[in-house]
Parts: structure tokens; sequence; C-alpha cells
């Protein structure tokens, strides 16, 4: 599952047939308003996180495939319903003072910004983020910040199969084991990126594009599940 979900964090060919404008605003506004309808508890809020999870996945699903976005999702969606399930024996219990509502409601928005955060990452490449922050003059988080999302899917797949590795050797026992290779693929990978940066230099900045039509349907559907949220 988490080398199903790094394969979700890797930029996708097919997200350049919108402009670079239109990828940053969608899953921004998404998100933002994810986080001020939990904010002041609009009572229409679970429709629009609803409307935003189908909206991300069909996203998704066209730039990954619908069997890849099933697969990445799995350890994402487990943690959330076991998020629920605990709120929902507690709830049974009388421990907690949350209604189901709230408790579905919250399960539904983690989903919602958890899918949108995904999609940010499919939609932007590392040029693109080092063209933006080096426009705004921050050459240099840029940098930093394109060396970390390079690092990320190779961490967790790094992850996936250490995990994997002391599963097998030692039954499921000793998983502390895992931070010798995990910090020797830490190592490498460092060298490795250090070597490419002073033979060939970081990546090059690219010509963003700020709008096609195509946005149009994009920034249409963003626009269509915001206002429900004025419902």
């Amino acid at each position: 599952m988490i080398k199903d979900l790094a394969e979700l964090l890797v930029t996708k060919p097919r997200a350049r047939c919108f402009s670079l404008a239109a990828r940053i605003i969608a899953p921004v506004v998404l998100i933002t308003a994810s986080i001020l309808a939990a904010a002041v508890k609009k009572e229409s809020s679970t429709v629009f996180y609803a409307f935003t999870i189908v909206f991300t996945s069909g996203l998704l699903a066209y730039n990954s495939g619908f069997a890849k976005l099933v697969k990445g999702v799995q350890l994402i969606l487990l943690f959330i319903l076991l998020g629920l399930l605990i709120n929902m024996l507690a709830l049974a219990t009388g421990l907690t003072p949350l209604s189901i509502e709230i408790v579905l409601t919250g399960a539904l928005r983690l989903s919602a910004i958890a899918l949108t955060a995904i999609l940010l990452f499919q939609w932007i490449s590392v040029e693109e983020w080092i063209s933006l922050f080096s426009s705004a003059g921050a050459e240099g988080f840029a940098r930093i910040l394109a060396l970390s999302i390079i690092q990320l899917p190779l961490s967790l797949r790094a992850f996936s199969e250490a995990l994997l590795s002391v599963r097998i050797k030692y039954g499921g026992k000793y998983f502390t084991r895992m931070l010798n290779p995990l910090l020797l693929h830490a190592i490498n990978t460092a060298r490795n990126v250090s070597e490419t940066l002073l033979i060939y230099g970081p990546p090059a900045p690219v010509k963003a594009e700020a709008w096609r039509w195509r946005d149009i349907v994009l920034y249409a559907g963003v626009s269509a599940i915001t206002l429900t949220l004025l419902i």
C-alpha cells in the first residue's frame, strides 16, 4: 500500500492538459474551502466534501488510472476508517460528546483534503515549482522544496521495501531493524542527487502557461462545488 501511495505522488504527464495557473488554483481553493468549512461548521459542508471527493477522484483516475488510484489511496483510507471506527466505538459507549454527523463529516473532510493534496503533487512538476518560487525571489527555497518533492516518493518506496524485507526475514518482529537500510538509502540518495546537481546543475525553470481553453471545465467544476457551501 505504501508503494502504491508513492506512485500516486509522482507528477503525471496528463496533468499538462490544463494550464499551470489552473493546476494551482483549483486544488488550493478546494483545500482552503475545506478548512474554512470546518472552521465555521457549515451545515452544507458534508455535501461539499462529498462532491470534492468525487471531483478529485475523477481527476486522479484520469491522471493515473482507476486501478492505480484505488491501490494508492488504500493506506490513507485505512487510517481514516480506523479513526472513524474508534470514534464510532467511543460514540456507542458514551465516551465522546460528538454526534455521528460530526464524526462522518470529519472523515469526509480528511478524505477530501488528502485526495486534493495528492492532486497537487501530480499536477505540478519539480521544474514548475522551481519556476514559481524563483519568480517570487525565493530561489533557494525553491531548490530545497524541489529536492524534498523528489525525495518523498523515493522515501516511501524505500520504506515499503524495508518493511517487506523485515517482515519476510524476521516474521514481523524487530521493526527497528528497518532504520539501518533506510538510513543507508537516505545517504546514497543524497549523494546521488548531489553528484547530479554538480554535474548537470539544477532543473531549469519552465515557462508557465496562465490559460488554456480546458481550464474552463476545471474552474466550472471547482466553482460549482464551492457554491454548495452557500446552500
